[in-house]
């Protein structure tokens, strides 16, 4: 039995069969990992990363408070289609992992012989990456796709100067900063592996160059616009968020970054020394090859990583190795290109088993993942979420007839998502982080305070006392699942009716 499973694997490395075998992964890839997710997130909620990007999703527009917009743009042509639950948001995410292996696999069939186009995607598949951290759909999981995209259009483009990849080129990197601004240093690196490669000036003096920056800013400009006339709100986040740090805080960091990147691909690269045992020669022509292409691709990598390193100390900026997330899909490519890389059918039989095998044993934990978070509780309150969305809007329902249309305070976007209203989020009652809510929406429509934070309960009271229509009550809600209840949660809720229309 073993020897005929053997041989079904097997099967799949074979060069005529490489179409068939990425597809395959792909195709197996996006239910597992949707079926991994669902159950470990059964008794509790979605992050508070997801709800947010829901809330934002419901108005698009040129940016948000804390980012770029093409997290939440994506978001709201997902929800045009599919129902706003939880396993929707978790399809979603391993979707957007699915497109950027298949990315990854368009570069590497450029690079790669056919053989070595399936281990380059389980390479990654031994990083945490596209199973595990992609479950956290947002700014920087849309990275995990759209790093390798703009990279790919970006190769054709040096490659070809063709119109259409120029112009492919500058939109995706375009994209890529719509993302998340992170995205510079791809950026940088495009412009370092150019000014690199032997044919920099062909490709420097024909039209590509200047076609793709072209259209890369045009991408940008309608979020160009929305920064100036939102005051740069979100390079505000930024600073308060990670800036504004001590040197030597600072560079702790970047310690810390870096030695945590290894962490993060110490698994394949071990499996790469086991299965192929690379001489001084081979680690030679690999990272620093011959051929001017496979070296560009080199450059990128070192550029992508490296670079975040060496401006944090001038920009007082803190890092941490998870931004390393999106930058690794080269590394697979890069280690494999070389002729003289030759995988055994057998090493290769055995790293794609690895993969299965971690697989089964994710969904076979799946169910343990969930209880345990059932039972020790979350660190962002999500075992509340879906309870305390249920218990504010039966208490609005019982003052007016209206639907809820605006929720304040602490979890407002969990209100906003699990809500059959729906309503639009304002977060700390913050109205320059939600523009959409005027003033004269919340005397028209009334809303909804939920508070657990100390700062939130004072200013629900400071409402309260100033609006004679406020309804305040504090409440208690827990989760029970299988005959257990989960750790209990209190709350002041708050309602304020909409003003009675005069007929």
């Amino acid at each position: 039995m073993l020897a005929r499973l053997e041989r079904a694997i097997g099967a799949w490395f074979d060069p005529e069969r490489a179409d068939r075998a990425v597809a395959a992964l792909l195709v197996l890839f996006v239910p597992a990992w949707t079926l991994f997710h669902i159950v470990s997130y059964a008794f509790v909620d979605l992050h508070p990363d997801l709800v947010e990007v829901y809330a934002w999703s419901r108005h698009p527009s040129g940016g948000y408070y804390k980012h770029p917009p093409l997290a939440a743009l994506m978001a709201t042509a997902w929800f045009a289609v599919f129902p706003t639950t939880d396993w929707s948001f978790h399809l979603l995410a391993m979707v957007n992992a699915a497109v950027a292996l298949f990315a990854v696999d368009c570069i590497a069939r450029r690079y790669v012989s056919p053989d070595k186009r399936l281990l380059v995607l389980l390479f990654l598949l031994l990083t945490p990456f596209y199973q595990f951290h992609a479950q956290r759909f947002s700014t920087n999981q849309v990275l995990l796709s759209i790093w390798p995209i703009a990279t790919y259009c970006f190769l054709r483009a040096f490659e070809t100067r063709t119109l259409a990849w120029s112009v492919a080129a500058g939109a995706t990197a375009g994209l890529a900063m719509l993302g998340k601004y992170y995205s510079v240093y791809l950026v940088a690196a495009f412009v370092v592996a150019a000014l690199a490669h032997p044919a920099r000036w062909t490709y420097l003096r024909s039209p590509s160059a200047w076609i793709s920056a072209a259209v890369g800013f045009i991408v940008l400009v309608p979020h160009l616009r929305w920064l100036m006339t939102s005051t740069f709100t979100p390079f505000d986040y930024v600073y308060v968020a990670h800036g504004n740090t001590e040197l030597p805080a600072v560079l702790a960091s970047v310690g810390h970054y870096l030695v945590g990147a290894i962490a993060y691909v110490a698994l394949p690269t071990t499996i790469y020394a086991i299965a192929m045992r690379p001489d001084a020669h081979m680690l030679a022509e690999t990272f620093w090859p011959s051929d001017p292409g496979r070296r560009m691709l080199v450059v990128l990598l070192a550029v992508q990583l490296l670079l975040p390193a060496l401006s944090a100390p001038f920009l007082g900026v803190e890092l941490t190795p998870l931004w390393t997330m999106q930058a690794w899909f080269l590394l697979p490519i890069i280690v494999l290109a070389p002729p003289t890389a030759t995988v055994p059918r057998m090493q290769a039989v055995c790293i794609a088993a690895t993969v299965i095998g971690i697989t089964a044993l994710a969904l076979a934990a799946a169910p343990i993942v969930a209880w345990s978070k059932h039972t020790g509780g979350t660190k962002h309150g999500q075992s509340y979420y879906r309870a305390i969305s249920d218990e504010i809007t039966q208490e609005w329902r019982r003052h007016t007839d209206r639907p809820l249309r605006i929720v304040m305070g602490d979890m407002a976007e969990a209100v906003s998502f699990y809500s059959p209203d729906h309503p639009d989020a304002v977060p700390y009652f913050n109205l320059r982080v939600a523009p959409w809510v005027t003033p004269d929406r919340i005397e028209r429509e009334g809303y909804a305070v939920l508070c657990d934070q100390p700062n939130c309960v004072n200013e629900a009271a400071r409402r309260a006392a100033l609006e004679p229509r406020a309804i305040r009550r504090e409440i208690e809600v827990s989760r029970r699942h299988l005959g257990h209840e989960g750790p209990s949660g209190r709350f002041t809720i708050m309602i304020v009716p909409p003003r009675e229309i005069p007929k």
